[in-house]
């Protein structure tokens, strides 16, 4: 497995030690679960179809209680129970958009969480409008949620969300049921968020090409535990950890190494790219150092 990066628990926004998730009556879906996350970072959970990335989030978010180990807030052991977690400031959003949407508005629906913080009405508007711009949902304000495309959907319960101005937020498959250009769009909107905003996420997901988009660490699950948790690039060109997750490499890379640019002299000297960007700015080296016009 991928080596961890550095722990530095003082400084975590969320930290899980040794969790094992799934239902009481049943076996642990996963077992041995640790990792970290950080204040603007973000950890992609990625693994096959019933590998525990759903239940995970949920047990994380206080919706399951763990079977094992335990999961830290800010460096305090988090208290039981969803709505106490979400008051230290975890926030969740699910696959599907339409648990999540309980207004007959966009402005009615986001306003949902920061009321039932207690804040008066001027709080309440100026959080709505705060979250519906940060997530490029303006426009949407006053449209009925029925009216809404599963990609506008999705920005609204992540308006809804950030409403409530949460420390760490856990999104359930984000892109899914999404086309390829809005795909794109989520994924930079959520590296944004954390870099402007500082939001710690974890962002459950099979869009495997995308990762590398938006995430800085990866944790690979697997086997019924957690097969590698690193930074994106060390966990994104580890293809055996990711086989063994029944996944792949995302295709930039793969295609690469399909054309053997892996370690034949110049194109060792090369960094192995992740992203379609990533592979014509290597190209463009490559044909660079080779003498060939680019």
């Amino acid at each position: 497995p991928a080596a961890s990066p550095a722990a530095s628990p003082d400084s975590a926004v969320l930290e899980a030690r040794d969790v094992a998730v799934g239902h009481a009556q049943s076996q642990p879906v996963l077992s041995s679960v640790a990792f970290e996350v950080h204040r603007g970072q973000i950890l992609a959970l990625v693994g096959a179809n019933g590998s525990g990335k759903t239940t995970l989030l949920r047990t994380l978010a206080g919706l399951l209680p763990e079977r094992h180990g335990s999961v830290h807030l800010g460096g305090q052991l988090a208290p039981r129970g969803p709505t106490a977690r979400a008051q230290r400031g975890l926030g969740l959003t699910f696959q599907n958009s339409d648990d999540q949407l309980f207004g007959s508005t966009v402005e009615e629906d986001v306003a949902i969480g920061p009321m039932n913080q207690g804040l008066k009405p001027l709080e309440v508007h100026a959080r709505v409008t705060e979250a519906l711009a940060s997530t490029g949902a303006s426009a949407l304000r006053e449209r009925p949620i029925e009216s809404l495309s599963e990609g506008e959907k999705k920005r609204v319960c992540l308006a809804g969300v950030l409403a409530m101005k949460p420390a760490l937020l856990l999104l359930d498959e984000p892109t899914a049921g999404l086309d390829p250009a809005a795909e794109r769009r989520t994924a930079t909107l959520l590296r944004g968020l954390a870099d402007r905003l500082g939001t710690a996420m974890i962002v459950a997901t099979h869009a495997i090409d995308l990762v590398p988009h938006f995430a800085d660490h990866v944790a690979v699950l697997g086997d019924g535990r957690l097969l590698a948790w690193a930074d994106c690039a060390t966990v994104m060109t580890d293809r055996a950890t990711l086989e063994r997750a029944q996944l792949r490499l995302p295709l930039p890379l793969q295609i690469w190494r399909d054309l053997g640019a892996v370690g034949a002299p110049p194109m060792a000297s090369v960094a192995q790219p992740l992203t379609c960007e990533a592979m014509v700015g290597a190209l463009r080296q490559l044909l660079t150092s080779t003498g060939r016009p680019s």
